[in-house]
């Protein structure tokens, strides 16, 4: 089982490549980067991070393909996996409104825009024609890059079963993961799953765990699903003047007591 951190995009971008670097330092085994629309781009900081880590993969957790072309999106992966030698996750999900809003854009059509996404970014990552992409000569060569689901709703969740590698849940109250967990493993049952729990000691709510008792659910949460992964979402990232490195280096150490 992995062990990592998912990060806000909310500190400067030099301090989030240190807040990376610190997090394949302190042993950890993956770190996830969300993608805001107008706040640091994921991508770009985890290229920067690429040269300067060496074991520690690196996710973007979660982009929309309301944001971006789904096969520019695998491209990017695709050049991520390149810098990083075979490190690069894709997570792709609807979006949420801090990274639509902003554009006026909304989502009428959740699943299919998802599925469509996974179909293209499939296409692309493997370097193979379908009805709406023919691989060009100039085409970045086909890598085995992993494509994760993020999001929270049955039709989603079950999607990311079929189609993707695995779903990433971020967040997610007890009574959340008890109703998504057995619904996903249900349509697939080696899906690969990522759970993290949300750490505040600021807003505590049923999805938000203290640091005091970080590890205590963590090691519950993980005998219960078994998951691939397990981590902290650092919420807190989200407030401003927040340390990033100290916060993974915090996670880092609350999560070794697993």
């Amino acid at each position: 089982m992995r062990k990592g951190v998912w990060l806000y995009p909310g500190a400067p971008a030099d301090e989030l490549v240190e807040a990376v670097i610190a997090a394949d330092r302190s042993g950890l085994d993956e770190v996830w980067i969300a993608d805001e629309g107008v706040a640091r781009e994921p991508f770009t900081v985890l290229a920067a991070a690429a040269g300067q880590t060496e074991h520690i993969r690196l996710g973007v957790g979660i982009t929309s393909p309301r944001l971006r072309h789904p096969g520019a999106l695998a491209a990017s992966a695709l050049t991520l996996d390149e810098l990083s030698s075979g490190r690069a996750v894709l997570g792709l999900g609807v979006g949420g409104h801090q990274s639509l809003e902003p554009f006026g854009l909304t989502v009428d059509r959740p699943v299919a825009l998802l599925r469509d996404a996974i179909t293209t970014a499939r296409a692309v990552t493997a370097g193979r024609r379908t009805a709406d992409y023919d691989p060009p000569a100039h085409a970045i060569p086909a890598r085995p890059t992993p494509i994760w689901v993020g999001g929270r709703g049955p039709q989603v969740t079950r999607l990311g079963a079929r189609l993707a590698d695995g779903i990433f849940l971020s967040g997610c109250s007890p009574d959340e993961l008890e109703r998504i967990v057995p619904d996903v493993r249900s349509v697939r049952s080696d899906v690969g799953l990522a759970l993290y729990l949300s750490a505040s000691d600021v807003d505590v709510r049923p999805s938000t765990t203290r640091w005091s008792t970080i590890s205590e659910d963590l090691d519950a949460m993980a005998g219960r699903w078994r998951p691939a992964s397990i981590g902290i979402n650092l919420v807190d990232l989200m407030a401003a003047g927040t340390d990033a490195v100290a916060q993974v280096e915090q996670a880092a150490t609350a999560l070794e007591r697993l």
